[in-house]
């Protein structure tokens, strides 16, 4: 089955979501954008967990103004994806069943 869904990292205290994280020698920093659709996108949660986990354990330094803020992990699937995937799973266990 083809990945489907789709997760970002928004951020919560000043309304926002992460464009881009960037690798740097220090550590780890990002760019902010308002918009939802131009935040950057990941097919798994696994990798979004890390990608947060990674960004927040090596925080560069010289960007304070980054520990402020709380992130948290949101899924942006549309219904319609979600409804055809729960389909999907709900006929893979009457198969199972029979």
């Amino acid at each position: 089955m083809v990945c489907q869904r789709k997760f970002i990292i928004g951020i919560e205290d000043p309304k926002g979501y992460i464009k881009e994280i960037y690798k740097t020698k220090i550590g780890y920093f990002c760019i902010k954008t308002r918009k939802q659709e131009n935040a950057k996108q990941w097919k798994y949660k696994k990798n979004c967990e890390n990608s947060l986990g990674n960004f927040l354990r090596n925080l560069d330094p010289t960007k304070d103004y980054l520990k402020k803020y709380k992130f948290a992990i949101l899924e942006v699937t549309d219904n319609q994806t979600l409804r055809n995937i729960k389909l999907i799973k709900i006929n893979k266990n009457e198969n199972k069943n029979r």
